[in-house]
């Protein structure tokens, strides 16, 4: 049984499989999280004990998602909204570029793969890292007016979802792989989040916060949902 359930603000896929064990039991493998547990458990008990382990399965999860970032010459992939093909060249130290539609990393091994895939994870993270932080200032002066509290940023490996909002600690997560999407959609992601510090869920009241600071909201999260494979490709 396929089920999703909301970890720490994070929509979380599983398998469920009902097994004659004696207890709930978990694994996470490949990105993917498993379940079996006995028939005579309800199902809410079996998610209660999964947000127990929430900061367990997120961490797990994101240490064995690994990256299908493309890593051959000649590739394509997205870059702020546009593809972009993969040129590989050889130096010390890794850095990447855009050329046209030429996206240009170099490093001291471009003839291995998982190195090539390293350094991009790296140019990734840290360019979506200055894209939120960047969005962040734009967007800052009108929450702090409604007493958000500035948060903590943080980025992580994602497959489910673009950010997610911890209120209580303060602490706003995003996806390493934003700088695949349009600025404007980054901002969104953005703006989304820090609204979650006026209201906890999606209701109206929410999305009519969102809509002062982002009238064109619907608009942005409809470009976005277009790299939705960038989260799983």
């Amino acid at each position: 049984m396929e089920r999703t359930i909301d970890l720490n603000g994070i929509p979380t896929a599983y398998t469920l499989e009902r097994k004659r064990v004696k207890n709930v039991n978990l694994r996470v493998h490949g990105g993917a999280l498993f379940v079996s547990a006995p028939r005579w458990i309800p199902l809410a008990a079996i998610e209660s004990f999964l947000r127990s382990r929430a900061d367990f399965i997120l961490g797990a999860l994101e240490r064995t998602a690994g990256t299908a970032l493309p890593c051959a010459e000649g590739e394509a992939l997205f870059w702020h909204g546009r593809a972009l093909t993969l040129a590989l060249g050889r130096a010390s130290r890794v850095s990447l570029r855009v050329e046209g539609d030429v996206l240009r990393l170099a490093l001291r091994a471009p003839d291995d793969g998982e190195s090539v895939r390293r350094a991009l994870d790296k140019c990734f993270r840290a360019e979506s890292e200055a894209l939120c932080r960047a969005a962040l200032e734009r967007l800052w002066p009108r929450f702090a007016a409604l007493g958000v509290p500035r948060p903590e940023i943080r980025m992580r490996s994602m497959r489910s979802c673009w950010g997610n909002c911890r209120p209580a600690k303060r602490v706003v997560t995003f996806n390493a792989r934003l700088a695949a999407v349009p600025e404007d959609c980054v901002e969104y992601v953005v703006a989304h989040e820090l609204t979650h510090f006026l209201h906890a869920d999606h209701s109206p009241a929410f999305y009519a916060a969102l809509a002062c600071v982002i009238p064109d909201w619907q608009a942005r999260r409809r470009r976005l949902r277009a790299f939705s494979s960038v989260l799983n490709d």
